[in-house]
This record gives structure tokens, C-alpha cells and sequence, in this order.
């Protein structure tokens, strides 16, 4: 028999193993409970035809008819293109123009910033709050070691838990806290708002290896209303890399009026199956049976378009096929009143060589694919630059012809900023040397700022807008 000291003993020793299995019990429960909380944040179904805050050219162009249009692209690279981009805001916010008799910071006549992977952060965060931007996206987003936070959240037991479950992954759990930590809850009802720009995001669908754009024109195919949905979610599923991200993943709900757009049918009945028009239409017709593709999976935008120029602005999708109007950006009296017209890309990608081509030695597995990739990219982009600066032309062009003799013609200026633009060889080596993550260092933030001035402000086509914009008002 045990006396009162071992009775003691033993009851102690139980009521400690009770307590840390409550505690582990308790633990779990807790983090079940976190797991079962994160759940996927969907897209909704589509209100009715005629109540539905459509987020679109024609419910989000920002300003009264002027002579001027300007658009902005930014290109993927991480925080490389994300500061990068945000010097080009910098820039424009600092360069003054005149225009309907009065002189304005040129920032304030942009009207559609179009945007991919890194660049997205600073699309989406300046057509959220505007000039706030200057006061503290630097701290809360570029000068962060935002990676390092990110990788943080996979260590916690609740989220290993929560992106565990099939309807929850990894970057669902990060555009979850982007939406708390960034973004401040937005969703598309708060895009755009009067004064900013239209703020195209794009990603790319690996159901139909095809562009997708954050319009509502798109999410009518989709029978699904964008106002409701997260800007944080699409800002992921732009930036969402394969491998490292999960794809963030939309609904495709039944059948709706806004689904049927004339421009498909008869793309498909009478284009060439060449014809560009015609792909993005075979692509959008495979979204009519949601029961053959109720879900599409969105990743990266670059892997289509790493400069978002190509699926946005001249895509027939935001076009509702081909129209001069550019989707309802221009009324007749936009249309009839606009001159001149200026594109800049902010195109953040490095050109750094390898280092086994360096050291003539063979390429492992790891670095054939990543040369690889590089490679397309490298064609892709020069190839998209190519096609969308040609878009605009003949889109001016058209115009152009509609005109009576003697009317001012539309005049496009179609600037693209790279790093090798670079003249100085140890400098365009240093630029091109920074790599693709989300952390920079607080000196290579403030170098890639400086950078996209320096070379906006050597752009001959920069120039001669602003030689264009003078001499009209004088």
C-alpha cells in the first residue's frame, strides 16, 4: 500500500499528465478550429443584368474629356518591379504639364495602369488610396523584408494546418494577409475610385493557358461579380509563381445573360483560326460549360504576359471584341477630343548571365529549366512589347481616318524602360544582378527609384509628349 507521501506523489503526477493532455488537447481544438476558420475566400455569382456595380471602363474612367490619355504597365520581378514601378509613379507625380489652359502634376492625367506579378503591389495599392501611397507604401510594403513574413506564416502549427485542407492553400493563407495587412480589406467596389486610374491586375488561367484580367468584362464569363471580390486575392493570383504559390482558384457559376457576347460567336464562325481575336474566343466559349471546368486555377500573370500589356488593354476581352473606343474609356466626345496619347512599360526584367555559362560547364537540371523559362520570357516580352505597340498605332490610325481634314490627329508615344537602357556597364551589371524575391535591401529600393526616373526622364518618347503637350498650350 502506498503511504501519504507516495499518495500525494501519485496524485500529483497524474494531475500533471491530466493537465498537459487537457493542454494538448486543448491545443488542438484551438487549432482545428483555426483550421477549420481559414476557408477560401470565392468569387460570387453575378448580380442581376442592370444592378451590378461593374467594375469597367465605362463605370471607372476617372476624368472629364481632355486631350490626353495615359496609360501605365508594370511589369513581374518582385519587389525589384515593385519599387521599380513606384519610381515611375515618383516621376510622373513630379513632372508638370500643361493642359486645358492650367498646369497639373502628369500623374494626375494617367487613366489605366495595367499590371502583373510584383508590379501589381504598387498598381493595385495606388488605385486603392491614391497619393497615400508616397507616404507609406515604402515602409508598409518595399523596404519590408515581406518574404521573410511570408515564410513565417507557413511555420505557424494553425496555418500548416489550415492550407492542409484540399479547399485552402498556401496562397489563399497569404492573400489572407495581404488583405489584413496591406490592402485594408479592399475589394474591387473600392478600385478606381473618382480622380485614379483604372487599375488592371492581371494573372494568367492554366485551364486555357490564357491572360486573365481582373475586369468585370472578363468575370462575365465566369457569371461572377468582381465588385465583391478581395483585391488582396487578385493581387496574389498575379503574383502567385508556380511552385512556390498555389494557385488561387475562382468559381465558374451556371449560366447568365452577360456570359453570351456577341464578338465570340461570330469570332468563332468567320475569323481566321490565326487570328488572335479567335484564340481568346475559343478560350472564353470552354467557360460556357460549367460543368466540364467548374473551377478555374490562376497563377502568376507572367507566365502569358510578364508586362500586362498584352491580355488588358488591347484585349479583345476588354474590347468586347474590337471597338475604337477602347471598351468605353472614350465617349464620342473623349474620342473625338483626345491628341495625344502616352504608354509607358516599366519593364523590370534582369538580363543577368549564368553562372554556369560563365564557367563553360554543363547545366544541371535545375539551371536548364530556369534558363529555359528565361528564354521564353525574354521572347515573350520583346514579342508583347512588339504586339501591344502596334495595337495602339493602328488604334490611332483608325481614329486618325475618322477625322476631317485639318482636325488635329491622335499622336501615340510609346515609352519602354528596361535595364538595358543602362549606358554604364558596372551599373546596368549591378541593376541586372537583383534578384527576383520579396526583399530588397532599403539601398537597392531607393537605387531602383532613381533608376525609373533617370531613365523616363532620357526616353525620347517621354520627351516628346511633354514637347507635345508645351507646344499645344503655347
Amino acid at each position: 500500500m502506498m503511504n501519504t507521501a507516495q499518495r500525494r506523489a501519485s496524485s500529483s503526477a497524474a494531475g500533471h499528465w491530466r493537465r498537459r493532455c487537457t493542454g494538448w488537447l486543448l491545443l488542438g481544438v484551438a487549432m482545428f478550429g483555426l483550421a477549420g476558420c481559414a476557408t477560401r475566400v470565392w468569387n460570387t455569382r453575378i448580380k442581376p443584368v442592370g444592378v451590378e456595380d461593374r467594375y469597367e471602363f465605362k463605370t471607372r474612367f476617372p476624368h472629364v474629356p481632355r486631350d490626353t490619355f495615359v496609360v501605365l504597365a508594370f511589369s513581374g520581378g518582385g519587389t525589384r518591379a515593385a519599387a521599380f514601378s513606384y519610381g515611375v509613379l515618383e516621376k510622373l507625380r513630379d513632372t508638370d504639364v500643361w493642359t486645358g489652359g492650367e498646369q497639373t502634376s502628369l500623374l494626375s492625367l494617367v487613366d489605366v495602369i495595367t499590371s502583373v506579378s510584383g508590379g501589381s503591389y504598387t498598381a493595385a495599392y495606388y488605385g486603392l488610396f491614391g497619393d497615400r501611397i508616397f507616404e507609406d507604401f515604402r515602409s508598409r510594403f518595399l523596404y519590408r523584408n515581406w518574404q521573410g513574413e511570408l515564410l513565417g506564416l507557413l511555420r505557424r502549427p494553425d496555418h500548416l494546418l489550415s492550407i492542409a485542407s484540399r479547399h485552402y492553400n498556401r496562397s489563399d493563407l497569404v492573400a489572407a494577409y495581404l488583405n489584413r495587412t496591406l490592402l485594408d480589406g479592399k475589394t474591387f467596389a473600392d478600385m478606381s475610385p473618382a480622380g485614379l486610374p483604372m487599375v488592371i491586375l492581371n494573372a494568367s488561367d492554366l485551364n486555357n493557358a490564357t491572360t486573365f484580367s481582373f475586369i468585370q468584362q472578363q468575370f462575365d464569363f465566369l457569371c461572377s461579380d468582381l465588385s465583391t471580390y478581395p483585391v488582396a486575392n487578385a493581387v496574389m493570383a498575379s503574383a502567385a509563381v508556380p511552385g512556390p504559390f498555389a494557385p488561387i482558384a475562382l468559381r465558374n457559376y451556371p449560366d447568365c445573360p452577360q456570359r453570351h457576347q456577341p464578338w465570340v460567336a461570330q469570332s468563332l464562325a468567320h475569323d481566321d483560326l490565326l487570328d488572335r481575336r479567335y484564340a481568346v474566343a475559343l478560350a472564353l466559349s470552354r467557360y460556357d460549360d460549367p460543368g466540364q471546368m467548374p473551377i478555374l486555377r490562376l497563377v502568376d500573370g507572367g507566365v502569358t504576359d510578364n508586362l500586362g500589356v498584352r491580355g488588358s488593354m488591347m484585349s479583345p476581352v476588354a474590347q468586347y471584341g474590337d471597338v475604337p473606343d477602347m471598351a468605353g474609356a472614350f465617349t464620342p466626345e473623349q474620342l473625338h477630343r483626345v491628341r495625344h496619347v502616352l504608354v509607358i512599360v516599366a519593364n523590370a526584367q534582369v538580363y543577368a548571365p549564368f553562372g554556369w555559362s560563365l564557367e563553360g560547364r554543363a547545366p544541371g537540371l535545375t539551371d536548364t529549366l530556369r534558363a529555359s523559362f528565361d528564354a521564353s520570357l525574354g521572347i515573350l516580352n520583346t514579342e508583347t512589347v512588339s504586339l501591344a505597340k502596334s495595337g495602339f498605332l493602328m488604334w490611332a490610325q483608325h481614329i486618325n481616318t475618322m477625322r476631317p481634314p485639318g482636325e488635329p490627329k491622335v499622336k501615340v508615344d510609346f515609352a519602354v524602360l528596361t535595364f538595358n537602357q543602362i549606358t554604364d556597364p558596372a551599373e546596368q551589371k549591378r541593376f541586372n544582378a537583383m534578384p527576383t524575391t520579396f526583399h530588397l535591401q532599403s539601398a537597392q529600393v531607393d537605387a531602383l527609384r532613381a533608376l525609373a526616373g533617370q531613365l523616363l526622364e532620357e526616353s525620347p518618347q517621354f520627351q516628346s509628349f511633354l514637347r507635345d503637350m508645351s507646344r499645344n498650350e503655347h
